[in-house]
């Protein structure tokens, strides 16, 4: 039998990154499969066959230290950083908790290369691009070392990731830290960043891009609106009921393998703290929603409720919900129904494009038939743009030539 991580199969992996941060020979590389998600590679000349990547890894043991029934609060922030938040701002008030008391703060952005990485903050001015949902797994890098490194010197940390992602630092410490606040998500599923860069680059070339925004609030509180700007200054709103990418995010289409069916979203939860967004609770009370956004928050231990009491002063609202209408209407169970057509999409973008591959996925066609449509939809933006600049350049030129007449007279 393998004592190595090689034992896992793709089915199990999350892609985590405990086996890569634990590898005492750095041994073990998270690298690219065909379907653009990454998976643990073995340097064989290097291994030492220690086993601890296989006794590290979260899909093989789940850890079960906190509440299997967690206490439940809907609760928001100020208005002002709930406009800049995916929800109702309680990363920040978490992060502001950790970062006064001079710890760090783990959190995901997207990069200059629009790339999803965890990054080390220390500061609240840099807060804000750690803020609002990233519809990508994120690399995690050697962040698992690093907040080692940062416990070890005493300080506080936050770490902010998806559940698989908190399951794989609480195994890679090895015990229960007090200065460490995990913050897990209520997770749909994840993306690859090779399927996020195919259509970034499909959509908006990324030499022309400048920001991309998931989950904005200009039609109020929603997860189905995305915004990109552009370096000239256009600005692009899109729509799960237009967007292929947040069409195909919604409905499964290309999530990772192990997203299916996983454990870390059901109780017991990962992190001390859950945060998501708290869907369907005008059905539990009308007067608790909001337009900007309410987070849904699970206590999931003992430690969860201390720092809760501490920062509910600078909560705008905070109520108690029961645990069961929470759990029946939010993404905290361990199954989810994966678009039928997944495998036809990745078969197709072996060898088509990302938006081609989607579409016909995504709408049960041929790629023959997208392919001329999309045909005909270029044809027809072409016949628009050319009429446009005929009413606009016309009744100029046709000046201008009269101009040269009367000369000639």
């Amino acid at each position: 039998m393998n004592r190595d991580i090689r034992i896992v199969s793709e089915e199990q992996c999350t892609g985590c990154g405990a086996c890569e941060n634990i590898c005492p020979m750095d041994a073990v590389a998270l690298k690219e499969g065909k379907e653009g998600f990454h998976y643990p590679v073995i340097q064989t000349s290097r291994c030492i066959q220690c086993g601890k990547c296989k006794e590290v890894c979260p899909g093989l043991k789940k850890p079960d230290t906190n509440r299997r029934i967690p206490k439940c609060r809907a609760a928001y922030g100020e208005d002002e950083i709930r406009r800049e938040s995916s929800s109702g701002a309680v990363f920040t008030l978490l992060s502001e908790y950790v970062l006064e008391k001079g710890g760090a703060v783990y959190g995901v952005v997207l990069d200059e290369q629009f790339q999803a990485i965890h990054v080390r903050v220390t500061r609240k001015e840099e807060l804000a691009p750690l803020r609002r949902s990233k519809y990508v797994q994120s690399n995690v890098g050697f962040a698992y070392r690093q907040i080692k490194e940062d416990l070890k010197a005493g300080s506080w940390v936050l770490f902010s990731g998806t559940p698989c992602q908190n399951a794989a630092l609480r195994k890679f410490l090895g015990k229960e830290e007090e200065r460490l606040l995990q913050v897990d998500l209520v997770c749909h599923g994840v993306p690859s960043q090779k399927s996020f860069d195919a259509y970034l680059k499909e959509t908006y070339p990324k030499a022309e891009l400048k920001e991309f925004l998931f989950r904005i609030k200009d039609a109020g509180h929603n997860c189905m609106v995305s915004r990109a700007t552009l370096k000239d200054g256009t600005v692009i709103s899109n729509t799960a009921d237009t967007d292929l990418y947040e069409k195909g995010f919604h409905q499964s289409l290309f999530l990772r393998k192990s997203c299916e069916v996983c454990p870390f979203a059901e109780p017991p939860r990962q992190g001390d703290v859950t945060i998501g967004d708290f869907w369907k609770l005008e059905e539990y009370n009308p007067a608790f929603t909001d337009p900007l956004g309410v987070s849904l928050v699970f206590l999931n231990n003992e430690k969860a409720d201390h720092i809760w009491a501490e920062i509910r002063p600078k909560l705008k609202f905070d109520e108690p919900i029961p645990p069961e209408f929470a759990l029946s209407h939010n993404r905290v169970t361990a199954r989810i129904d994966i678009h039928p057509n997944r495998e036809r999409f990745f078969e197709l973008w072996q060898e088509e494009c990302f938006s081609v591959a989607a579409r016909a996925a995504l709408e049960g066609r041929s790629v023959r038939e997208i392919k001329q449509q999309r045909q005909r939809e270029l044809w027809e933006d072409r016949k628009r743009n050319l009429s446009g600049r005929v009413k606009r350049v016309l009744p100029q030129q046709v000046k201008d030539i009269g101009k040269k007449i009367l000369k000639k007279k």
